[in-house]
């Protein structure tokens, strides 16, 4: 799974592969590192990675979310191009659920047709089809296999036009 963050005016991307073992590979920028995470009964985690343990809570509030990690918060902002927009300049296609993106079928200046399918996410083990609303280009596509998207967030922008 892909995330992508604004911290202190940075974009950071980080990237979480869940392991054989269970544990998870966390990749921000050049650093990699391997965790173990347990839920905790408060919806938090702990986390044990290089030798220490860590509690951590999160929570989002529109555009941001909240990360509490041993007593400190980290404020965390969605970057521009992930934020929810309106129609207004365009037609835009987003996410209906929170889920991941597992296949990415139309390129930006394809020309498609309505109903052809473009993306397909998955949320809670179903499979959702993003597809053309009419025929069309794809002008914009602002996801990727493996990203994990929120419910609103754009994911293509679409150009109705005549085939």
């Amino acid at each position: 799974m892909r995330y992508t963050y604004q911290y202190l005016g940075q974009t950071y991307i980080v990237t979480v592969e869940p392991q054989a073992d269970g544990r998870l590979q966390v990749t921000l920028g050049e650093r990699v590192v391997e965790v173990a995470a347990n839920m905790l009964g408060d919806g938090g985690l702990r986390l044990a990675l290089d030798g220490q343990s860590h509690i951590a809570h999160a929570a989002a509030y529109g555009d941001q979310r909240y990360v509490h990690v041993d007593g400190a918060v980290y404020t965390l902002n969605l970057p521009a191009t992930t934020r929810r927009r309106s129609a207004s300049t365009g037609d835009s296609l987003t996410a209906q659920m929170p889920g991941q993106v597992t296949a990415v079928l139309a390129q930006a200046g394809d020309v498609v047709t309505r109903g052809q399918t473009l993306l397909i996410l998955e949320a809670m083990k179903m499979e959702t089809r993003v597809a053309a609303p009419a025929d069309g280009r794809l002008v914009k596509l602002l996801v990727a296999a493996g990203d994990v998207v929120e419910r609103g967030q754009r994911l293509a922008d679409f150009e109705a036009q005549p085939i």
